[in-house]
């Protein structure tokens, strides 16, 4: 069958990946707050020589390190300093992340499931949206995804969890570019999972108990291998940013961006211990219809002792992997749904193993739940409800996007028809299934899953995009007015710093901003639309509104400059809404 081989497999992935990323990547404006930010401090790093440095609007910038940059400075140099180039190394990533994902699930349980999974992580809402984000998350999840999947090749067919050397000098290499793309994180929770995974597949190989089990398990990791070879990767950037910061950026990533951030919630990103579930929900979609089969399924396998040994290796990586990441970031008090995509590859190779199982009809567990029914009928039933949840959410997208783009984006109410298509799609698969045609239901929901996603980020981010961040406000000067000295009233949107290309100003009220029009040549004043009221009373003749963008998903902005044309009414003179 073409599943079996590589090549063909690489391909579909390939193909399904690029499609659900690549169209309108370079066509949507970059949505605040992270993506210009991150797009900024590119450019400077470009503008400036300085590699080592990051900074954002001539500030130094401690949250993030700068893997993400190095990374889009090789897109920005190839594509130029557009939405493209910024976004292409993080759709790149993502794609290795699909096909390193399909090679794990092919190592573990065979190659219908490594397609599978490299087919599930391709075709998820999630990486649909972070896959083509101008953020450190594609990098993060590329490195940590490689490390899994060279402790798999380690651990898929010997009797113990023992790694060779050359195993753990590739892990220390994926795990240093993941601290260099996130910090610390990028080696612990790799580190905590691997640990976990070792411990239950040595307790059912070779049982031993007490701190001999833990400490054997440990040792089987080479960790002191693998945290070499990572400092040796990481460690060189951060003295340097160290030492060129008077221990700055060290003290205060460490300890605002990373103790900080899992102690209390920052920017008001917070949630209770249900939060990863619901955002695991959405993020998995479509393969979220099957979301709570998915560890019945595992259960039912290692209760019934019906786990094949590839079967109980897949299950219990992923299980690890995946329980490592969500629980640690449901501890924290900061939670943002980006902080769990590492965990997507392992749920797509348990997502895959129960798709799977199904289509060969190797399934049971359905009838625990149904006790009347026979396992086959169980298991159509389960599937079915599916179909009728993937309805149910296409007739939410045909209700809710025109409400949503009524009320922040005016005249994109048609975007409601994307809905129409999992609609179909639930109706096309039930009436396959119903027809004893599993795979070929399968493979639709796979197809009908990359159309979904391209027309989600082609055509409906594209034209929602446009109603946020600066990007609008600014498109519509021309380059003589695009020229001056900037300033904000206010903090200035990462987006206006980067459309600009120029530092932005902060100022700390309206008073301050009437100083810089009358004071700065070629001033250049944004202001939120609601402050636009107490400004208009104390400007001075001469003074126009250049632009105005309206209040849609974020606050309105007005561009407000000094009049050049005799024809053009200054701010006095005009009879304004406000």
């Amino acid at each position: 069958m073409i599943f079996r081989s590589p090549l063909i497999a690489i391909l579909i992935i390939v193909f399904s990946a690029a499609a659900a990323l690549l169209p309108g990547l370079g066509t949507a404006p970059l949505w605040d707050e992270d993506e210009p930010k991150n797009a900024a401090c590119t450019l400077a790093m470009l503008d400036s020589g300085d590699w080592v440095v990051p900074t954002y609007n001539g500030t130094l910038r401690v949250e993030k390190p700068p893997l993400v940059n190095w990374v889009q400075i090789v897109g920005v140099s190839f594509f130029g300093r557009n939405e493209f180039g910024v976004r292409i190394g993080s759709a790149c990533l993502t794609v290795g992340t699909c096909l390193l994902t399909w090679w794990t699930g092919r190592l573990l349980a065979g190659p219908l499931v490594g397609l599978l999974s490299g087919l599930v992580m391709s075709t998820c809402i999630w990486t649909g949206v972070g896959g083509r984000a101008a953020t450190p998350d594609a990098s993060l999840v590329f490195c940590t995804t490689l490390a899994a999947a060279i402790y798999v090749h380690a651990i898929q067919r010997g009797a113990l969890t023992v790694i060779t050397r050359r195993h753990a000098l590739g892990i220390g290499l994926a795990c240093g570019l993941a601290i260099l793309a996130k910090g610390p994180v990028g080696i612990v929770l790799p580190m905590l999972a691997f640990l976990l995974t070792a411990l239950v597949l040595r307790q059912k190989s070779a049982p031993i108990g007490g701190m001999s089990w833990l400490y054997t398990a440990a040792v089987s990791l080479r960790p002191l291998t693998i945290v070499s070879i990572a400092t040796l990767v990481a460690l060189p950037w951060y003295l340097l940013v160290g030492l060129r910061t008077n221990g700055q950026w060290i003290t205060d990533f460490l300890l605002i961006h990373n103790a900080g951030r899992f102690a209390a919630p920052m920017e008001g990103h917070s949630g209770s211990f249900l939060y990863y579930p619901m955002i695991l929900a959405i993020g998995m979609f479509p393969w979220s219809i099957i979301l709570l089969a998915i560890p019945a399924h595992a259960l039912f396998l290692w209760r019934t002792k019906r786990l094949t040994s590839s079967h109980f290796r897949a299950i219990t990586f992923a299980g690890c992997w995946a329980l490592v990441w969500i629980g640690i970031f449901s501890l924290a008090g900061t939670k943002l749904p980006g902080y769990i995509w590492p965990a997507y590859p392992a749920i797509s190779i348990a997502t895959a193993l129960y798709v799977a199982d199904w289509i060969c009809g190797h399934t049971g567990w359905e009838k625990v739940v149904f006790r009347n029914m026979t396992s086959d009928k169980a298991a159509s039933v389960v599937m079915h409800i599916g179909w009728l949840s993937l309805a149910v959410v296409g007739v939410c997208f045909i209700g809710g996007l025109p409400i949503i783009s009524h009320q922040f984006a005016p005249g994109n109410e048609w975007l409601g028809l994307l809905g129409f298509l999992p609609v179909t799609t639930a109706t096309v698969c039930f009436i396959l299934q119903s027809h004893g045609k599993r795979g070929l239901a399968v493979s639709t929901l796979i197809s009908s899953s990359v159309l979904f996603l391209a027309l989600l980020g082609g055509v409906a981010a594209v034209r929602l995009a446009h109603h946020q961040g600066a990007a609008n406000l600014l498109a519509e000067l021309s380059p003589e007015q695009r020229t001056g000295v900037w300033a904000s009233v206010k903090t200035p949107r990462p987006s206006l710093v980067f459309y600009t290309g120029e530092s932005v100003k902060k100022l700390s009220d309206i008073h301050a901003g009437i100083r810089h029009l009358r004071d700065t040549p070629f001033a250049r004043l944004v202001v939120r639309s609601d402050d636009l009221p107490g400004i208009l009373r104390l400007l001075p003749p001469g003074f126009e509104i250049l632009n105005e963008k309206p209040r849609s998903f974020d606050s309105g902005l007005a561009v407000i400059a000094k009049t050049h044309s005799e024809n053009t009414r200054s701010l006095a003179q005009s009879s304004h809404p406000y």
